[in-house]
Formats: C-alpha cells, structure tokens, sequence
C-alpha cells in the first residue's frame, strides 16, 4: 500500500485541520507545511516535524511530493495550484476552486496539460449520508428529478473581527455565494448542467434567493442567509418516484413518499459525529477567528474527504467522484449572479 508524501500551502484555520488529519492518516506522510507567514509555517510545521517554507514553489519543485493540498484564502488558490500541477503533481484545492471563473478555468487547463488530478474539497459532499442520498439519486430509483431546494439561513456573529481579516472581503472571498458555497454546490452536483441563473438580494447581500434551471429539466432554488435571526440548514429533492430530505440540525435524512418518512439514515454513521454536527447547526456561528481546532463532525468529513484523495492517487476513484472538479457548477453559477443572471458559460476542462 504506498503512503504518499505531501506538502500544504496555507497554515490557517482549514489549511491547520487539514495537516493535522493528513499527518494522522496511513496513506500520508505530511512533509512539508508553506505559508506566507513563515513564522506561521514553523509553528504549525514543528507539531509534525515537516519542513517549513513560505515559498509555495519550493512545495510544488520538491521532488518526493505527490500531492499539494491548497488552502490559502479563496483568491489565492490558482497560482500555487497551477505551479504543482505544472510540476505534475496532484492538487487538493479547498472549496471554492476559485473566486474568479477565470482562474478556474486556468487550473482546469493545466490540470489537463499536465494530466494529473485536481480535487475540490467541497466537505459537505464527503459526509456519508449526503453521499447515499446522492448514489440513491444517481441510481434512477426515484426516478426523474423535479425540484431541489437548499438552504442555509444563520445569524453570523463578526463582533471582535480584525477589519482587515480576508473573510471580510469580498474581493478575497468572492462574497457570501461563493465563500459559503456549500448548499449551492450540493444543489448543483445534483441537478445537472445548468442552463439559467436569476438571483435576488437584500442591500447588503445578507439574504440572497436564487433560481436555477437545469438541463434535465429540474428547478433548483437556494437561500442562503448570514444576518437570519432563525436557522434553516437543509437539503430537499423532489423526485417522480419519491424525495430525500437532509436536516442538519437533526442529522437525518429521510426517503419519503406520499408524504410519509419510508426510510431514514444519520448523516454520519458516529453517533459523537452526528451529534457534533447537531450541536454545530444550533450553535450561532462565531465569525471573527480563524484559530481554534475545527469540531468532531469537520475532522470525520476532512477523514473521508482525505480517504477520497487516497483512491484519486490509487487510480480507483473514477470521474464521478464527489472530488472531481467537473462538477464545479456552483462557481459557474456564483459567476453568473455577480453578472446579472442569464444562460451561464461553462467551466473548460476535459473531465466529465
């Protein structure tokens, strides 16, 4: 079984959790850590006795490194992307790909000159009872999809936040529809390829609605909040043959037909897992840290997440997994907001 050796770029809060299961994992060995912070990069590269840099070309140039795993802020994911992928390695980006479609497309294209992977680490995707529902989708036993509506609604909580922070940046984080992308993309990765966009926003885009028509004829629609005074965090789809319905404040999801609840299932098989999540869900959102260690259901999802990139280096990962960045229509969408609505472009790449 090869352990294969990695580096990260970006030490903060998401880059830190994602060193610390990598380094714990059989199949990885974490050996380098880069920020541009290089004080940052030997504090967190010390507790795995990996090498430090703030360099992230040196990450992509070293030559016993088969993986880069980027979690630098939203804006700042392409170039050293690029740069490994350029040195042929494999490339874990954590969500968004991008904030500028632009530089999606530019990882795209060198991901397929250079023919080696590029993941997307959408979390949500990885946890297990997301990942049923979606195979149940996919196995045409519901029948032909109608309607999926997602949704996340919470107060967020900035007080005490650094003004200069990137997550309170668009320009960094690419706004609320991409930063806090994840509902969107679930939407997305299961309705198909997506023909039109219409949005609609308060004046400060602290509650935003919007529509999304689907190829195979389906209708999403998405709300997501960061100033709601009440929460809603939930998945919906309505199929011909039956709907699935994900509630993560109770980590269920549920099989219903006719109205009545036929099956249902944890969103994570770990009782502490699903319980953590719960308790997340409830909790208002502290907005203003990027320290701190991420909870019990982030460290099982970055497992699986991590367990994923495993089989894409295996070979056994085929192109419908949730890692692939072919199913990146959540950004074509976000894009497609910021000018206006319309018939979307589509992202460039070979993957299917």
């Amino acid at each position: 079984m090869t352990r294969y050796k990695v580096g990260v770029v970006g030490c903060g809060f998401f880059g830190s959790s994602l060193a610390r299961e990598l380094a714990a994992h059989p199949r990885f060995e974490l050996a380098m850590l880069c920020d541009r912070d290089f004080e940052r990069a030997k504090d967190v590269a010390a507790e795995f006795s990996a090498t430090p840099t703030d360099d992230h070309d040196v990450v992509a140039a070293h030559p016993e490194l088969a993986l880069v795993v980027v979690a630098t802020p939203n804006h700042a994911h392409a170039e050293p992307a690029i740069a490994a992928l350029e040195h042929g390695k494999a490339v874990f980006v954590e969500k968004p790909l991008a904030v500028e479609l632009v530089d999606a497309q530019n990882m795209i294209a060198s991901a397929d000159a250079s023919g080696s992977p590029l993941m997307v680490g959408h979390i949500m995707r990885m946890m297990p009872g997301v990942r049923r529902l979606a195979d149940l989708l996919t196995s045409g036993e519901l029948g032909e999809v109608a309607a999926i509506e997602t949704s996340r609604s919470r107060w967020i909580d900035t007080g005490g936040a650094d003004p200069q922070w990137w997550k309170l940046d668009k320009s960094r984080t690419g706004g609320e529809l991409t930063h806090e992308i994840h509902e969107l993309d679930l939407m997305c990765w299961l309705g198909g390829e997506v023909t039109a966009v219409s949005s609609i926003a308060t004046a400060d885009d602290g509650f935003r609605n919007t529509v999304v028509s689907f190829a195979g004829g389906a209708i999403g629609r998405h709300t997501i909040s960061t100033r709601s005074h009440t929460s809603s965090w939930e998945l919906t789809v309505d199929a011909a043959e039956g709907s699935v319905h994900a509630d993560f404040h109770t980590g269920r999801v549920s099989r219903l037909r006719g109205g009545r609840v036929e099956e249902s299932w944890p969103i994570f098989d770990l009782d502490a897992e699903n319980q953590s999540l719960i308790d997340a869900a409830s909790r208002t959102q502290k907005y203003n840290s990027g320290n701190g260690g991420s909870s019990l259901w982030m460290q099982a999802a970055i497992r699986h997440e991590i367990d994923e990139m495993a089989a894409v280096l295996d070979g056994k990962a085929d192109a419908d997994s949730p890692l692939t960045y072919a199913r990146e229509r959540a950004l074509v969408v976000a894009e497609q907001v910021r000018l206006g609505g319309g018939e979307p472009a589509a992202l460039s790449g070979s993957a299917k």
